[in-house]
């Protein structure tokens, strides 16, 4: 009796053990796709200055950045559409004209996906196509459409950008 109380006496051990667990959701519960900015000359990553960027039609078209320099952002898609697109404001002095802000629209697929218990379910997406206007963006390249909640870069931001000839040194849009 001895043993079979003493076996017991462990199970509930264990078993109480594992349900007193208070790790949680350590993972990331949202999919953003993450846009890098590139020199369309070079393909080589820069930094914008005075850059202003928010969704078009979002609450308050509340910005996502807005700051003095940026190399990349994240662009949240909707998961109850099936396009999302983001509006790209130059604040330069010199850009600093509604007819120079670039538009850059997302088509996508969305899909609800389980995690687990503890964190729940989330969404991902795959880009099916994308539009941009072209006045100081050259082009968008989705470098994986599919999008989950991975820190991943999958989209590439291309600018039109002013060389330096002081130092040959790029300037900053």
């Amino acid at each position: 009796m001895g043993k079979v109380l003493k076996y017991i006496l462990s199970a509930l051990a264990l078993a109480l053990a594992w349900s007193c667990n208070t790790v949680g959701c350590l993972q990331n519960q949202s999919s953003l796709p993450l846009a890098g900015f590139y020199d369309s000359a070079t393909d080589k990553a820069i930094s914008v200055d005075s850059l202003r960027v928010y969704g078009i039609g979002a609450p308050n078209d509340s910005s996502l950045i807005s700051t003095r320099t940026a190399s990349m952002v994240y662009l949240p898609f909707r998961s109850d559409a099936s396009s999302t697109s983001f509006c790209f404001r130059y604040l330069a002095k010199a850009l600093d004209y509604p007819e120079l802000n670039d538009t850059i629209t997302f088509t996508y697929t969305s899909q609800p996906r389980f995690v687990s218990e503890e964190c729940g379910a989330m969404y991902v997406y795959t880009i099916t196509g994308v539009t941009h206007t072209s006045h100081i963006i050259e082009n968008v390249v989705v470098t994986d459409s599919f999008i989950n909640n991975l820190d991943n870069q999958r989209i590439k931001i291309l600018f039109r950008v002013v060389q330096n000839e002081e130092n040959d040194d790029m300037d900053n849009l």
